[in-house]
């Protein structure tokens, strides 16, 4: 069984243990083969088929029967009149707790195939703001569910503002990168980072991305996948990409700005050959001569990490306030002259997003999964079918700074655009030939 199966059957656990009819189910579970029958649990499993611990117990060995068992035990639910929990592992249904299940049904679970399309798109968009309303207390992570684009948005809006091109199947390439467990006792695993490594995978597989994610790299490890992704000769036949990295980060003091750690960084870096990873060294392997397959294409590198050990206070709204007129070009902007045809700039069309500003702690809930991340996703599924991507950013900042504000400490989301000069339409799950 693939990783990403085990993940969803851990995430789960919890919810859907509880849910099960074990009568009903067993007796499937042997006719699909996801168990066979000379397994030497069965005899203690049957002994306590009712018994909660048994339930689980089952569930979780499931885990470890082969590449087939997961789509195995999908249909072994579907079969027993458990329908609804293969809705939720298969993510047609967003729900997130038992008590937004009671809410939304009264006490009955939600089977995608008793209503109809209307019904079920306003069940899912009630339960997504109901997340989104309740992030901060919630201990349940996100789950995907994204609304697709029924037009594509890729033509020119304004006169002096166009917008990329946006059409390709898959729509363009993503990398993640995802640390969770670091060498040195002094750093805690990034456990909820997983959360937040399987929702970027299914957003983006979900919008019609092909996803490439690696999990705990070395410094050296990272830098040389980096250049493997830049390299890809895929690249060509895509509209974009996306660079995604979830680790431990500081500022670099020698060359002051964010350094990425890998999983064997040493706070004592120059005893132990580190190999060190700065955030510029990311960007330098997409330039247009770096990678040419990229050329005059969008591309996007989200870096969720600490940018130092400062954590952003809450002030109080000032009374003064400034008086400001429009500021005059000067003239050497209005003598500016564009490029000849036969060339291009070297820099251009990035969009950097960093979760933190620089010096900043970039927040992570330890159930759930990053502060950024989180927002991002449920943002992305939901509007990125009709919001080009910087506004999308814009409305991540947003509910960053009204969902995720405690009392004393906040979070500010950072863009910067290299040459981004033009809209961004992911137009998510729409092709051409569909």
């Amino acid at each position: 069984m693939n990783q990403k199966h085990r993940d969803t059957i851990d995430l789960y656990c919890q919810d859907i243990v509880p849910r099960i009819n074990a009568i009903k189910l067993w007796p499937k579970l042997l006719e699909n083969k996801v168990f066979n029958r000379d397994d030497v649990n069965i005899p203690r499993w049957e002994e306590n088929l009712m018994d909660k611990a048994t339930i689980r117990d089952i569930y979780l060995t499931i885990k470890t029967r082969g590449p087939l068992a997961f789509d195995r035990f999908l249909t072994s639910l579907k079969q027993s009149d458990h329908e609804n929990l293969a809705n939720i592992l298969e993510g047609k249904i967003t729900l997130r707790s038992e008590d937004i299940e009671r809410n939304v049904n009264q006490g009955d679970d939600v089977n995608v195939n008793d209503v109809d399309d209307t019904n079920l798109t306003s069940t899912i968009e009630w339960v997504q703001d109901g997340f989104y309303n309740n992030m901060q207390l919630s201990e349940v992570p996100l789950r995907i569910q994204v609304q697709r684009a029924t037009k594509f948005l890729d033509g020119p809006v304004y006169e002096n503002v166009h917008r990329y091109p946006m059409r390709s199947k898959p729509r363009g390439l993503v990398l993640i990168i995802t640390n969770i467990r670091f060498e040195h006792p002094d750093y805690e695993p990034r456990c909820s980072a997983a959360h937040d490594r399987m929702n970027l995978e299914e957003l983006f597989e979900q919008m019609g991305f092909q996803v490439i994610s690696h999990c705990n790299l070395t410094g050296e490890g990272l830098l040389e996948k980096i250049k493997q992704f830049s390299q890809l000769k895929e690249l060509r036949k895509v509209d974009s990409c996306f660079i995604i990295i979830s680790s431990h980060g500081n500022v670099n003091t020698e060359y002051e700005v964010t350094e990425i750690h890998g999983v064997d960084y040493n706070p004592d870096s120059k005893k132990h050959n580190y190999k060190t990873v700065l955030c510029t060294d990311i960007l330098n392997n997409f330039t247009v001569e770096a990678c040419p397959h990229l050329a005059e294409k969008p591309k996007i590198f989200i870096f969720q990490l600490c940018r130092g050990d400062k954590k952003q206070k809450l002030v109080k709204k000032p009374r003064h306030t400034t008086d400001t007129c429009n500021i005059r070009p000067s003239d050497e902007m209005m003598n500016l002259k564009i490029n000849g045809k036969g060339t291009m700039r070297n820099n251009a069309d990035m969009l950097i997003v960093h979760a933190t500003l620089p010096g900043h702690v970039a927040f992570r809930d330890k159930i759930t999964g990053s502060w950024f991340i989180q927002i991002l996703c449920e943002v992305f599924m939901n509007h990125a079918h009709k919001t080009h991507l910087e506004d999308l950013l814009h409305m991540v900042d947003e509910r960053l700074r009204i969902q995720r504000t405690t009392k004393e400490e906040c979070q500010t989301l950072m863009v910067t655009s290299i040459g981004f000069n033009k809209h961004c339409y992911l137009n998510p799950g729409l092709f051409e030939d569909t």
